[in-house]
């Protein structure tokens, strides 16, 4: 066969593997995935593994499945074209930060993950700042907790029974059943606050972002250094973080926003 027949059967075949995952369909097996496009699980896991080596796929140890991974978010954002959730929050997220004077964050879910899509750094020479395209574990953190509190009630027990709640720091939520208790707190205050979860001195101040839909797409927060972060700065960050998101779900098409 020639080479380029070669190559363009093997950029198909990763495509295929690509397509086998969807918004219903987030993880499969090995097995699965080579059922579905047909081609030997030797050459299955050949391709996959080469995906995963480039950020494309995940792959759970415990499961046994994959997943599609962060990179395809940095290509995505790429991409999108007219009103998408990125486009419309940068001017947000740049007020958030000029106004609270702390990074701002806007995040969103891939699966059983929570990913940084956009980031404004603050000018502190002391600040809390992330990777875009980072993973964020879904059970610590504000930026992340606040892409689980608002998902139906059967998609919040479904991520509950197949993540685990690893300790990161002595705050991080490990109990399940604490977990569901925080999570029902967030919904009912509307927003998300996290006190050293995920790393020493740190905070962070997240609220939901809805579409057309009202359907959750995104979260919008800030974070900062414990030390700079007394009671009326958390209550005046907590007051901005909940109109920016309001601003922008009201952007996005949520109604009464």
């Amino acid at each position: 066969m020639p080479q380029a027949d070669s190559t363009i059967r093997t950029i198909n075949r990763v495509c295929d593997i690509l397509n086998c995952f969807s918004s219903r369909i987030t993880r499969l097996t090995l097995t699965e995935i080579s059922n579905k496009v047909g081609i030997p699980k030797s050459t299955t896991h050949r391709l996959l593994e080469a995906l995963r080596s480039q950020g494309f796929v995940n792959y759970d140890t415990h499961s046994r499945k994959f997943q599609l991974g962060y990179q395809l978010i940095r290509w995505g954002t790429d991409a999108q074209a007219g009103v998408d959730v990125r486009n419309i929050s940068l001017p947000f997220l740049r007020e958030l930060t000029d106004i609270t004077g702390e990074t701002s964050i806007l995040s969103i879910r891939n699966g059983y993950s929570g990913f940084c899509l956009e980031m404004i750094e603050s000018p502190h020479p002391m600040r809390l700042s992330l990777r875009v395209g980072q993973p964020l574990p879904l059970h610590a953190g504000s930026s992340s907790k606040i892409l689980w509190a608002f998902l139906p009630e059967i998609e919040i027990d479904d991520i509950l029974s197949r993540i685990e709640l690893l300790r990161m720091m002595d705050r991080t939520i490990t109990d399940p059943i604490l977990m569901k208790d925080e999570l029902k707190t967030i919904r009912e205050r509307g927003y998300a606050r996290s006190f050293e979860e995920t790393d020493k001195d740190a905070m962070g101040i997240s609220a939901p972002v809805y579409d057309h839909q009202m359907k959750l797409v995104a979260g919008v927060g800030v974070i900062a250094p414990v030390t700079r972060v007394t009671d009326e700065v958390e209550t005046k960050m907590i007051e901005q973080v909940l109109h920016t998101s309001r601003m922008i779900s009201k952007l996005m098409g949520a109604p009464n926003q």
